[in-house]
C-alpha cells in the first residue's frame, strides 16, 4: 500500500464528513468536541495543504482548545478507542509506522505538541526556512488521517 492508499476514502472535505459523521452518531459531550475539533483541522489541511504561501495562517488557524479541555478535564481518551494502533493499519506506510502499538491518548498528544510546535516556531521565527514548515504540515496531516482511522477501525 502506497500513502496515496492509506489516504484512499479520506482525502476529501466530504469523505472525511462522511467518516466524521458516523463517528458522531453516538458521542456527546467531551468525546463529541474532540471529533469536531480534529474534523476542523483535517479539513483546514485538505483545503490548503498544498499552499505553502499560507502556512503561516494555516498554523495559526489550527486549534487545540477542546483537547487542552479534555486534559484538563481527565477525559478519558479510551472512550474514544480502547484499542491501540494496529500495525496492520500502518504496515506500508513506512513514516507512520513507528505509531504501531501507540494509544488513542498518544496519538492525540502528539498532534496537540506538533501544533504547538508550529505556532511557537511562527511566533518566535516564522521566515526561517531551516523548519520546513510544509512538510511538518503535511506530517502532521497524515499522523491526524492515521487518529481518524485509528478511531473509525
Amino acid at each position: 500500500m502506497a500513502l496515496a492508499d492509506f489516504f484512499s476514502g479520506l482525502s476529501t472535505t466530504a469523505s472525511v464528513a462522511s467518516t466524521f459523521q458516523s463517528l458522531l452518531k453516538n458521542t456527546r459531550g467531551t468525546q463529541r468536541a474532540l471529533l469536531l475539533e480534529l474534523q476542523t483541522n483535517i479539513n483546514l489541511l485538505n483545503l490548503f495543504i498544498d499552499d505553502t504561501a499560507r502556512t503561516t495562517t494555516i498554523i495559526k488557524k489550527l486549534n487545540v482548545t477542546e483537547y487542552e479541555k479534555a486534559v484538563k478535564s481527565d477525559f478519558n481518551f479510551k472512550d474514544l478507542k480502547k484499542t491501540r494502533v494496529s500495525g496492520r493499519l500502518v504496515l506500508d506506510v513506512k513514516s507512520l509506522q513507528a505509531y504501531a502499538g501507540w494509544q488513542t491518548e498518544q496519538l492525540f498528544e502528539n498532534i496537540y505538541l506538533k501544533i504547538h510546535q508550529l505556532k511557537s516556531i511562527i511566533d518566535i521565527d516564522p521566515e526561517n526556512t531551516n523548519f520546513r514548515l510544509s512538510v511538518r504540515l503535511k506530517n502532521l496531516h497524515k499522523i491526524m488521517i492515521l487518529l481518524l482511522k485509528h478511531i473509525k477501525s
